[in-house]
């Protein structure tokens, strides 16, 4: 017999720096080297061009730690009857989902996550709260290996 509180699986999103820039901040990053070139070309408000620049790395560095650091608080424990998991910052409350109340599970993976072997896993539950019927599990390492661990976690529960 498993012991109810040693998890059956533990997973703990991957923040990968390219790949988030990559994927949300890149194309706004090359609009606005542009724009300064431009600027730089004309000779005209070259100083505001290279203020927008900076202010926008000072802002992508902001958003990178806070991602970052989000992504390592953030963890999922599957137990024998439920899954545990936190997403937010300095936050020790574990959120309970039990496997009863799970209705969907599936997992998708993009070609830019598949280059970073990545991957999100989405989790449809029944709860009464709308912000808590979803639970989506981003940058996952190993995804389908990872999804076919859950599937098994949660066929057993279905036989028992």
């Amino acid at each position: 017999m498993k012991e109810k509180d040693k998890p059956l699986l533990t997973i703990k999103p991957k923040y990968n720096v390219i790949y988030n820039f990559l994927n949300k901040h890149a194309a706004t990053f090359v609009i606005i080297v542009f724009i300064l070139i431009a600027l730089i070309a004309q000779q005209e408000l070259v100083e505001y061009g290279v203020l927008i620049l900076v202010i926008y790395i000072i802002y992508l560095i902001i958003v990178t730690i806070y991602n970052k650091r989000k992504a390592r608080e953030s963890i999922y424990n599957f137990y024998e009857d439920r899954l545990e998991y936190n997403k937010k910052i300095n936050n020790d409350d574990l959120e309970k989902v039990l496997y009863t109340d799970i209705t969907q599970i599936n997992y998708g993976q993009t070609f830019s996550q598949s280059i970073f072997k990545i991957g999100t896993i989405t989790l449809h539950t029944k709860n009464e709260k709308l912000s808590k019927r979803l639970i989506v599990m981003n940058e996952v390492r190993d995804v389908k290996f990872v999804y076919e661990k859950i599937l098994e976690i949660l066929g057993e529960k279905e036989e028992q």
